[in-house]
């Protein structure tokens, strides 16, 4: 699964979700500006996960046409929730998520 983080759509992941098999792998390819994939929490989507994973911060140039790439595997079903820890990036609403539930605690929530 190909995820473009930042560049010309702004401060989002494009796409902004995913939907992946237990062993998929979820690559983020870093656009222009300077921005992270920080695993989050449904409860706490700004404040990183304790003990999970965070790419830092990849700085691209605007003129940069290959930018960095970061590779998450998928280990089960469970959501994996991701923002940007970038100042005023997640506020502004830079969050992504893997297998996000259809109900209850969903991604437009």
């Amino acid at each position: 699964h190909d995820v473009i983080v930042g560049g010309a759509a702004g401060l989002v992941y494009t796409p902004n979700q995913v939907w992946a098999n237990k062993g998929d792998y979820v690559r983020f390819t870093f656009q222009f500006k300077n921005h992270t994939v920080t695993q989050s929490s449904f409860e706490k989507p700004c404040d990183p996960l304790k003990g999970g994973f965070d790419s830092g911060f990849m700085p691209v140039g605007m003129d940069d046409k290959n930018g960095p790439t970061f590779t998450i595997e998928v280990k089960d079903e469970y959501p994996i929730w991701v923002h940007c820890e970038q100042i005023d990036h997640c506020p502004s609403g830079m969050v992504f998520a893997v297998n996000a539930p259809e109900k209850g605690n969903t991604f437009e929530k």
